[in-house]
């Protein structure tokens, strides 16, 4: 055994074990590999929709008529446009089902209290002009990956509330005669008329506030503070690593929280790039989303790296199956599935290679373009979804890119591998222990 893996097993893992037992956080990760069959569908939809090909999307208009980009879009939508609700209701469903309430009762009554947190209106341009529009719920904001955080603590909150209640057995109860869903329905009654008005009386409180919303206001503390890591340098790169994969380990599509924040100031550089080589200059920054593009191949962690470890060396069969599933998506940059699957969000094991993992890679990357081993990003834009190599080749205009992808790849397995072994064995133990109490009982039979 080395002496990382001993590290891994004597003093990461008995705290990481205790963390995973967390009531809270086993509900949450839980939920997120329950939603993990509309992230892989929707991943298929994103795939056809941004096939990295150049006149992809006009060939689809050509063979499919003009309605067809957005028809193949929709798919998307409903999956990861909607995840927030999503959230909202297994969050509360998983953590019901700890307490032994209504878990089917508690995660509508989190929906329910999700959405009345969310402002009915939209800002939308008409006519060059922004106009609000009123009783409007706008797909992908907040009820997307923006509102995810809220949708996690409304989770707990509604079932944490809702089990205070049955257990003080502070509710209506019905005679055994009356049939068991009605007596459900009116059990519920005290304590979900409760944290709707709880719910209520939070938007009011928020609507008078600048920031007119609970979950605008929480976005703005957590996106926000992000600008401070933002510069044109390496310790800003690390910071908003660094800062992703804190998102990300959470379950929080750090991708949709903090770009919205991040992209002028690097639309600012890629303009300054593309202007140096129109005038026959060297690109002056390396900086530019492109190179954050590069660094994270497969997704936030580099997860591509982590998918081929676990098909080429897992002996977990449910393991090697996830490494099956997630490699295709993770080769267009869709990380969902073995974030969700393995899991790798609220893994405190799988923590550590994820947030070392792109710090490695910036510095790799950064020192190879910065001494000129590598040419610096170019200023195209590209899909996400262009697949590692073609992307190093594409984003730099020189084989050289392909080439430093390759071997961060292979920087990334070394990384990965040790703590996906550690895992690895003792799901295979799981595993072992499942199917001799399976024998054991088709013995007993």
């Amino acid at each position: 055994m080395s002496k990382l893996e001993k590290i891994v097993n004597e003093k990461i893992s008995p705290v990481a074990q205790k963390i995973s037992a967390q009531r809270h956080l086993r509900a949450i990760r839980d939920s997120f590999a329950t939603i993990m069959t509309f992230l892989i569908i929707g991943s298929v939809f994103m795939i056809i929709a941004n096939f990295p090909i150049t006149g992809w999307e006009e060939l689809q208009v050509k063979l499919f008529g003009e309605e067809f980009p957005q028809l193949i879009m929709t798919p998307v939508r409903v999956t990861f446009d909607f995840m927030a609700v999503y959230i909202a209701a297994a969050v509360a469903y998983n953590l019901s089902k700890r307490y032994n309430i209504d878990a089917f009762t508690v995660s509508l009554l989190s929906i329910a209290s999700f959405i009345l947190l969310i402002p009915f209106n939209a800002n939308i341009e008409l006519d060059g002009k922004m106009q609000v529009v009123p009783k409007v719920l706008q797909i992908g904001q907040w009820v997307g990956a923006k509102g995810l955080i809220v949708a996690i603590l409304v989770g707990i909150f509604v079932a944490e509330v809702f089990n205070i209640f049955i257990k003080k057995n502070i509710s209506i109860k019905m005679p055994p005669s009356v049939p068991e869903a009605v007596s459900k329905a009116f059990s519920a009654l005290i304590p979900g008329f409760v944290i709707i008005c709880i719910t209520l009386i939070i938007r009011t409180i928020f609507a008078s506030t600048s920031y007119g919303s609970l979950l605008e206001m929480i976005y703005s503390l957590v996106a926000m503070p992000a600008q401070a890591f933002i510069g044109n340098s390496v310790l800003g790169a690390i910071g908003l690593s660094v800062t992703s994969t804190l998102f990300w380990f959470l379950g929080i599509n750090a991708t949709s929280t903090l770009n919205g924040v991040v992209r002028p100031f690097w639309l600012q550089l890629q303009q300054q790039n593309i202007a140096a080589i129109q005038a026959g200059l060297q690109p002056p920054h390396i900086l530019t989303e492109q190179f954050y593009d590069l660094i994270y191949m497969g997704g936030i962690g580099a997860t591509l790296g982590a998918c081929i470890i676990l098909i080429l060396k897992s002996k977990s069969k449910q393991y090697k199956q996830i490494g099956k599933i997630s490699v295709i998506p993770g080769i267009f940059n869709i990380n969902e599935p073995v974030m969700f699957g393995l899991p790798i969000v609220l893994n405190p094991i799988a923590f550590i290679p994820l947030l070392i993992t792109p710090v490695v890679l910036i510095l790799i990357n950064y020192s190879a373009m910065y001494f000129g081993i590598v040419p610096k990003p170019n200023g195209i834009f590209l899909p996400w979804t262009t697949p590692p190599l073609i992307q190093g080749y594409l984003i730099t205009g020189s084989i050289k890119g392909a080439l430093l992808q390759l071997f961060d790849i292979i920087v990334v397995m070394g990384i990965w591998y040790p703590f996906l072994k550690v895992m690895d064995k003792k799901q295979c133990e799981i595993e072992m222990k499942e199917q001799e109490e399976d024998e054991d009982f088709d013995f007993k039979l």
